[in-house]
């Protein structure tokens, strides 16, 4: 079985697998009990902090744990746009956000605030002319991604924080789940971001929320008090320091890993664009790890089932959203055909994936490519 499906998750790496496990072996007890081996436990958990906070560069900004970057994303935004409301309604956020953004300004929208989306030029670049007519006073947050799931696109996250500390009143957010450990973290002028631990070889049910103005934010989960009163419910100690393990092993091999995915991503692009009816979707200089690539005039399902049957795994868009019959709003944003839309597949990579693996892609890629061939757009 070949694993190309690497921006819906990732396999555990065996460090962090026997980290969460020696944990709940052998400190399973509750962090917030007063005995000796509930302050033990404790003391495990800030630990973990701790180490987070390092590896990351972080200076004085709260690290909160959470389940996952889709509870971390919900908490902030609607927290920090109820927290501000007094200020303004306008939260300004793109078309290319994983659900767990859009759909959560969306609600929010429902309960009056406006939403104001930043447009894309025809190459894809965002428009950053766009986006200052949108910036006014009534502006309380901006939201984006750094990388975008789908296409790979890489988001100029330091122009837009240029941009916004201009206005003291917003808060910046960015959804650095896609970029951790692919491409260089952009954080000066951001206000807060989220990871997700099973993208980058951790765990499913990991996430991060990093936070500088934790006193802002209007609480929407009570309890506890757990996570400086922000996320109540007793803390998966197990989780947390697995999560810290995953995130030292990512930047540990960074650079090189890196390279490697780059190299991986030319040899498909190369590969693939020479045949006729196949379009090339995500940009060659965005993220190293994801290729999006159209068969235009074939539905990607049938392509993702035909590479599927020969044992090698790929999707058609982001696995939050693969099962909603509508096209795809990030491609859409991008200003892609709804014929090549509909074609699409995204390919993904990782560090565990290798050459021979690129080379039998390309081989099964050529056999479905003759199969379809007298389907295509040309």
């Amino acid at each position: 079985m070949i694993y190309f499906d690497n921006s819906a998750t990732t396999k555990p790496d065996k460090e962090v697998l026997a980290a969460f496990n020696k944990v709940n072996e052998e400190f399973y007890f509750n962090p917030a009990s007063p005995h000796a081996k509930g302050i033990e436990t404790e003391k495990l958990l800030d630990s973990a902090r701790e180490q987070i906070r390092k590896l990351l560069k972080l200076d004085q900004q709260s690290v909160i744990f959470t389940s996952g970057a889709t509870e971390s994303n919900n908490l902030l935004l609607t927290g920090m746009a109820r927290a501000k409301k007094q200020f303004g309604r306008t939260i300004i956020t793109t078309k290319l956000e994983h659900p767990s953004v859009l759909e959560t300004v969306r609600a929010l929208e429902e309960e009056g605030f406006n939403i104001e989306y930043m447009r894309f030029k025809e190459d894809g670049a965002l428009d950053l002319e766009h986006l200052e007519s949108l910036l006014t006073s009534d502006v309380i947050l901006v939201a984006m991604m750094h990388v975008n799931n789908v296409m790979g696109a890489i988001l100029p996250v330091a122009e837009v924080a240029a941009m916004v500390q201009h206005y003291p009143r917003i808060h910046f957010h960015v959804d650095c789940v896609q970029s951790f450990g692919k491409v260089p973290l952009q954080l000066e002028g951001v206000h807060s971001f989220s990871l997700s631990g099973h993208k980058f070889h951790g765990l499913k049910g990991q996430g991060l929320l990093v936070f500088s103005q934790l006193k802002t934010i209007t609480h929407t989960l009570f309890g506890g008090g757990q996570e400086y009163g922000f996320r109540s419910g007793t803390v998966n100690v197990a989780s947390a320091v697995a999560m810290s393990r995953a995130i030292r092993l990512t930047l540990d091999d960074y650079e090189m890993q890196r390279a490697r995915l780059y190299q991986m991503k030319e040899e498909i692009e190369r590969y693939v664009k020479q045949f006729p009816g196949i379009q090339l979707n995500s940009q060659h200089n965005g993220a190293p790890h994801i290729v999006n690539l159209s068969f235009v005039g074939v539905k990607g399902e049938v392509i993702v089932n035909a590479f599927s049957k020969r044992g090698i795994m790929v999707s058609t868009t982001s696995a939050c959203s693969s099962k909603r019959a509508k096209l795809n709003e990030t491609l859409t944003a991008l200003h892609v055909s709804d014929e090549a839309i509909t074609g699409s597949i995204r390919i993904s990579l990782s560090k565990n994936n290798t050459a021979e693996e690129v080379h039998t892609f390309n081989a099964m890629f050529r056999e479905i490519y003759e199969e379809v061939e007298e389907l295509l757009k040309k």
